[in-house]
């Protein structure tokens, strides 16, 4: 039984799915991690996967924006979270952008941070589970194909920028323990811990205006 108002679909079969991989996110193992574990099962279930390896920051991004999406079913997106927020804003800025937000989305985690993986499973019933377990599960989400609408959030800075969140939205302390961690990713969650002693050991004001 789903929630009022909740509809859902299914991906096609044959499926033909673009997969944005960040071969550095997290410990650097998603691409190993992908031919090992994820590829096979999407043989399995007739998805024929085409990899786009990511370059650069906002080469994601960069990607979905110019892509024509029509030679797509679905987008999947193998890495942490911020992989996928590059893909949210990418399309957002499409001159299509509403039609561009009806291709299903899959996020397959591959990063030190993996939140939205995490609530999928969690909504999909699964145990609490992480890295390799958590991969395979949420490549078992795609592999049967249903998918359904997600909320996003929209915030403009005083700069004139809009930006667009599936999670939260961080400013201050957390997002400077965030981006200044990303020189430890080898460490994986490891090095959120790392950053936040490096940042409480020289704690610094905020000032800003929220409306």
């Amino acid at each position: 039984c789903s929630p009022p108002g909740l509809s859902y679909g299914l991906l096609p079969r044959p499926c033909r799915a673009l997969v944005l991989l960040n071969p550095l996110s997290g410990p650097g193992l998603a691409l190993k991690d992908f031919h090992a574990l994820v590829q096979p099962m999407l043989a399995e279930a007739d998805i024929a996967a085409t990899v786009f390896i990511t370059e650069r920051a906002q080469h994601a991004h960069e990607k979905v924006r110019e892509e024509d999406l029509s030679q797509w079913d679905t987008l999947v997106v193998m890495s942490g979270d911020g992989l996928l927020h590059e893909v949210v804003n990418g399309l957002m800025e499409r001159p299509d952008w509403e039609a561009a937000l009806t291709k299903p989305l899959c996020i397959l985690p591959g990063g030190s941070g993996n939140a939205l993986a995490a609530s999928i499973n969690h909504y999909a019933g699964n145990e609490q589970v992480s890295k390799h377990e958590l991969l395979t599960n949420c490549t078992f989400i795609l592999c049967k194909g249903l998918h359904t609408q997600m909320d996003l959030v929209s915030l403009n800075t005083a700069s004139g920028k809009r930006l667009f969140s599936f999670l939260s939205f961080g400013w201050g302390f957390i997002s400077d323990v965030d981006i200044a961690s990303e020189k430890y990713r080898k460490l994986g969650n490891a090095r959120f811990t790392l950053g936040t002693l490096q940042h409480l050991a020289r704690l610094q004001l905020y000032r800003g205006r929220l409306s």
